[in-house]
């Protein structure tokens, strides 16, 4: 077993590459902005806040004050739902398609870089790696819980 001293500097090692500030810039999911944007593109359609709450499973406050920012910025367009005036419908303008294009632009940019670098089957063993240790943790949580249940 790996002694208190070893995780400590192999976790200093691996927070010092700053990992999830570069796991980021490939993430197709990530929150805010960017997650509404892709949303919106796949709906294809004007969908309420409360669809785009649901799917990011973050409050409604937190869609609106988004969804605010969004519209200032021109990414948006919201109305009031003709058939129902306590719902906001939602709908992708030009300029946010426009960023969302170039944001997938930039995912498959460096995604192809480092796929290029490393080739499929190193990046597929390490998505297996990360897989593992998610399941590692999941592990613990459960025990951790368990452990301060019977406590």
């Amino acid at each position: 077993m790996a002694s208190d001293k070893e995780v400590i500097a192999l976790l200093q090692e691996f927070s010092s590459i700053h990992p999830l500030e570069f796991l980021q810039k490939i993430d197709v999911q990530s929150m805010g902005i960017s997650n509404v944007l892709c949303f919106l593109m796949c709906a294809d359609h004007e969908v309420s806040a409360g669809e785009i709450s649901e799917y990011m499973n973050v409050s409604t406050a937190r869609v609106a004050v988004l969804l605010k920012k969004m519209s200032d910025k021109g990414l948006i367009e919201k109305q009031t739902d003709p058939s129902d005036a306590r719902r906001v419908l939602v709908a992708i303008t030009d300029s946010g398609k426009a960023l969302f294009q170039e944001q997938q632009r930039e995912i498959l940019l460096y995604s192809g870089a480092v796929v290029d670098h490393f080739g499929v089957d190193k990046i597929q063993e390490f998505i297996g790696i990360c897989r593992q240790i998610r399941d590692i943790i999941d592990k613990v949580e459960k025990q951790e819980l368990e452990n301060k249940k019977n406590k």
